[in-house]
């Protein structure tokens, strides 16, 4: 596994420069601190080109609902580094009783979870939701609105951080590391303006992405058939 020095360094090694190997990548300035800055800035320009990067994934410990409470945050469920929720991954059970009982929940779209939920005697017409949908400020709706007592389980996906020490490790598998380093050499050539550099860069860098989605990226599958 690559940290965020020894990327830099790997860096240092492709794009030719003259400076000698680094032993830190904090606080640098001059060469250094551009060659740092060029890691980050790939690490996040990857990280962000799918929300949805299956390595991103993570599993929330499960939230307690609350009576008469609709609505759950990111951060009342759970969901640290929150970046985009998976939103067919949800399910509930009866705490109680454990997850025996525990039942899928159906995504719906807003707008009808709050036509549906939010209107009328169903505001308070509590009881074990079976629908959720995703508000306009990301956060958690459940339908009906639930009682106490049962516990929310589901998916999401982190958001794109950078790294801050020398030590840290992208979360992007190993195997893959040096997209990162192929992606910042096109930003360190496109500063040089060094075409030949530029080009390399970007070769290595598309074969390894082409290789990265097809891993980690959503199957693409065909819609059941109506009838």
């Amino acid at each position: 596994m690559s940290t965020y020095l020894e990327l830099v360094n790997l860096l240092k090694d492709e794009s030719g420069s003259g400076t000698a190997d680094l032993t830190t990548a904090i606080s640098q300035t001059g060469e250094g601190r551009r060659l740092a800055n060029w890691i980050n800035a790939a690490w996040m320009d990857i990280q962000g080109k799918h929300q949805d990067w299956g390595w991103k994934r993570t599993s929330l410990a499960g939230f307690a609902t609350i009576n008469g409470q609709a609505t759950y945050t990111p951060a009342e469920a759970g969901a640290t580094n929150f970046g985009m929720w998976a939103r067919d991954s949800f399910r509930n059970y009866l705490t109680a009783t454990g997850t025996d009982a525990e039942v899928e929940m159906e995504y719906i779209d807003y707008e009808a979870w709050r036509n549906h939920y939010q209107l009328g005697s169903n505001r308070t017409s509590y009881s074990q939701p079976y629908d959720i949908t995703i508000t306009p400020a990301k956060s958690l709706g459940l339908g009906p609105v639930p009682l106490v007592g049962y516990t929310v389980t589901g998916d999401y996906f982190t958001c794109p951080t950078e790294m801050t020490a020398d030590a840290d490790i992208p979360s992007l598998p190993v195997h893959y590391h040096m997209a990162i380093v192929y992606r910042a050499l096109m930003f360190y050539a496109a500063n040089e303006a060094a075409s030949e550099v530029y080009s390399h860069g970007k070769t290595e860098f598309n074969r390894l992405m082409t290789r990265i989605e097809n891993d980690y990226l959503p199957e693409v599958t065909l819609a059941r058939p109506l009838c």
